[in-house]
């Protein structure tokens, strides 16, 4: 009798490291929006970069109308 056996998934995504070199400033910005977030450095910077695109979008919107 053959047992069946689930396969272990790493609910962890493989990461490139960047080696980006940032202010402290910047550091401690990215600390507060994941602690808002509850989440790790990408989803905190990936979630900023996308807001500012977006407002950056408007903005650039409003100034060509």
């Amino acid at each position: 009798m053959k047992l069946k056996t689930k396969k272990m998934i790493n609910p962890k995504t493989i990461k490139t490291a960047r080696g980006y070199r940032l202010k402290p400033e910047t550091h401690a910005l990215i600390s507060k929006i994941q602690a808002l977030m509850k989440s790790d450095q990408d989803r905190a910077i990936s979630a900023a970069c996308t807001l500012l695109h977006d407002e950056l979008k408007k903005n650039i919107t409003l100034i060509i109308k």
